[in-house]
């Protein structure tokens, strides 16, 4: 089973990069941050730019994989959007992976005026990721390597589910808010099987681990963990990305080493 990790980029820039090497160092699949214009839960606290950050962790690292969970198609046109992502990929020597999705967060809706629906973004994203031409005809930066970066959608009403089935390598889903454990893992049944109403073979990942969206507490111990993600990979999910760290949002102190020993076990 793939397992991921959420960096929230509320804390100083020596914090996230040590968190970020720490996850490099227990074997992750891809680090991910947090991009909004501004922290959602807390808009008087700092917040460092996502767009910032990958590249600075891609100078810092050199095994794990980085990406925004999810890149926000409101904050920037498509084309300057899959710019970011193809340099962020050479810097880190093929290493990216693009998350995208159309945003929950007031302040990013406030702030967004890119023209076009979120289909018509994530069409034009995934045509400059595979080298369709640019600006006027000009080519735009080829991905590293012979593969072309790999597309993460979030989704969960009926036409984001259609985008991310007919674009997407991978779907991502929080689920939701306020819902209960068998609401929660109930709507996720029901996304995955529209999902594959598309016909194509996309990767299924569920983001997790913070109680604002998990209604139960999976970092009590490692089998609480496995009885959490078990329950899941029979709905459907094969990859699980998990908040990092766990601790200070559920003010349990032993939740970071349950992370740890889950991860590494």
């Amino acid at each position: 089973m793939t397992v991921h990790a959420l960096l929230i980029p509320d804390v100083t820039w020596p914090e996230l990069l040590a968190r970020a090497r720490r996850l490099e160092e227990m074997g992750v699949a891809t680090v991910w941050v947090d991009d909004h214009v501004l922290n959602p839960a807390h808009p008087h606290r700092p917040w460092l730019d996502a767009w910032s950050v990958l590249p600075a962790l891609a100078a810092a690292t050199s095994r794990v994989r980085l990406g925004p969970l999810v890149a926000n198609a409101l904050l920037r046109p498509p084309v300057v959007l899959a710019r970011h992502a193809l340099s962020v990929d050479h810097l880190s020597g093929g290493r990216l992976d693009l998350g995208l999705g159309s945003g929950y967060a007031a302040g990013d809706r406030a702030a967004g005026r890119v023209a076009g629906g979120f289909a018509e973004t994530v069409a034009a994203v995934h045509g400059v990721l595979r080298g369709r031409p640019v600006l006027g005809g000009f080519p735009a930066l080829a991905p590293v390597g012979e593969r072309p970066v790999p597309l993460t959608i979030a989704a969960h009403g009926p036409r984001a589910l259609a985008v991310a089935a007919e674009y997407g390598d991978r779907w991502v889903s929080y689920g939701g808010f306020g819902l209960s454990a068998a609401e929660h893992l109930a709507v996720t049944r029901r996304r995955i099987g529209r999902l594959a109403r598309g016909g194509r073979p996309v990767r299924r990942m569920l983001l997790a681990g913070s109680p604002a969206v998990t209604a139960e507490p999976i970092w009590s111990s490692v089998a609480a963990v496995e009885d959490f993600t078990g329950r899941y990979r029979e709905a459907g999910i094969d990859e699980f990305a998990f908040h990092y760290p766990p601790g200070p949002m559920w003010t349990d102190a032993k939740a970071d080493q349950v992370f740890e020993d889950y991860v590494t076990s």
